[in-house]
């Protein structure tokens, strides 16, 4: 199946252009984020909308399709929030036809609420769902969910984090039994982060992160708490508050880290054929969207290096969004977590079981599971 709906968009102040995709709809429905960085091309948007729809397969019950937005610009301007701006008033038609846009990497999910509220929307629904009281009662509550603190952070800021961690552990567990791993994570941002924290619950060995800035090592285990409360909201962690224990390395060494466990939890394509023989890990789990290409999802099967894909690996928000929206959860923090936690556990085991049982590659094995069938047309 291909996408339903691409459109275009070029900024009349800046040289910024964007794109929405919508690859499916469920009763007239779809949702996914607005990313922004200097790399953002229409495939990518594309791609990262087709993810969108096989991560709400993922979700079941399955009330929404995939859609995904970018904008090629620097988030770091000084002028970002306002090309963000411009951008979802131009997709404005769209956002009002039930095509709900919120955060991704480089758009703070709070940020395009705010711009939502300047213009009188709340989140994004159909035109049916904004006449069904409950469902509005249920997203207000869930707004204000999203600003509640979980273990330092928001948990807007860490609902997907943990779901990563579970599904990490599942996994493991899966190869390893009881024994845990070194981990290692690209991206240091609020995946990243939060990922780290639970998995050190957890009992792994976190030995190194990067971030924009570049990687840090420890085989002896970094100080995750420390790392998060010393960093920006860019996820660049602050040198002067390294240990001397640490080893600091250009971004270009990242996949020399050794360790048993990679978690790319920031660009996507960062695992790809020039580098791919390179990683060290027996387990990749993405924390980002598209963060391995096919021709390293062939090295990884040649290598036997098994991996949790994105749209197993970090539903955690999606999840959670849809859970209470539609009231088929409490609205109670522990309790969406301990929803994800489930579905997080529960899809991992069936990603690799199913994996095992038909000799399959654990990406084949996921697109086959978890394919998406409904496209239901927007109300108009």
């Amino acid at each position: 199946m291909k996408p339903y709906l691409l459109v275009e968009w070029n900024d009349n102040v800046t040289d910024a252009v964007g794109w929405m995709c919508l690859y499916n709809t469920v009763n007239g429905y779809a949702d996914g984020g607005i990313r922004m960085h200097t790399g953002v091309s229409k495939e990518e948007v594309q791609r990262l909308a087709t993810v969108m729809a096989w991560k709400h397969e993922a979700c079941k019950p399955r009330s929404s399709g995939g859609c995904k937005a970018g904008i090629r610009y620097d988030y770091k301007a000084p002028d970002a929030e306002e090309v963000l701006e411009r951008f979802i008033v131009a997709m404005m038609p769209y956002i009002d036809a039930g095509v709900a846009l919120a955060g991704d990497l480089g758009v703070p999910f709070s940020t395009t609420r705010k711009i939502y509220a300047k213009y009188g929307r709340e989140i994004p629904l159909t035109k049916t769902m904004k006449k069904n009281n409950q469902i509005l009662e249920n997203m207000r509550a869930y707004n204000v969910m999203l600003d509640q603190e979980i273990q330092g952070f928001s948990l807007n800021n860490c609902i997907t984090g943990f779901g990563v961690a579970w599904a990490l552990d599942e996994a493991w567990k899966s190869k390893q039994g009881n024994k845990k791993g070194r981990v290692f994570i690209q991206g240091f941002g609020c995946v990243g982060a939060s990922a780290a924290q639970k998995l050190v619950e957890l009992g792994y060995n976190i030995v190194g992160v990067s971030d924009a800035l570049g990687v840090v090592e420890c085989q002896d285990g970094l100080d995750v708490a420390e790392l998060i409360a010393n960093k920006n909201t860019f996820g660049e962690m602050d040198r002067s508050k390294f240990k001397d224990t640490y080893t600091v390395k250009p971004n270009s060494e990242w996949l020399d880290v050794d360790c048993d466990i990679l978690i790319p939890a920031a660009l996507e394509d960062v695992i790809n054929k020039d580098n791919a023989t390179k990683v060290k890990a027996s387990l990749v789990v993405e924390g980002a969207n598209i963060a391995t290409t096919k021709e390293a999802d062939e090295i990884f099967a040649e290598k036997g290096i098994d991996v949790v894909v994105d749209f197993v690996a970090n539903l955690g928000a999606v999840r959670a969004y849809h859970s209470v929206i539609f009231g088929n959860l409490e609205r109670d923090c522990q309790v969406v977590l301990d929803d994800i936690e489930k579905v997080c556990r529960g899809n991992t085991r069936k990603l690799f079981d199913y994996a095992e049982k038909e000799n399959m590659f654990q990406r084949e094995a996921a697109y086959k599971i978890f394919e998406p069938t409904a496209c239901d047309p927007l109300e108009i």
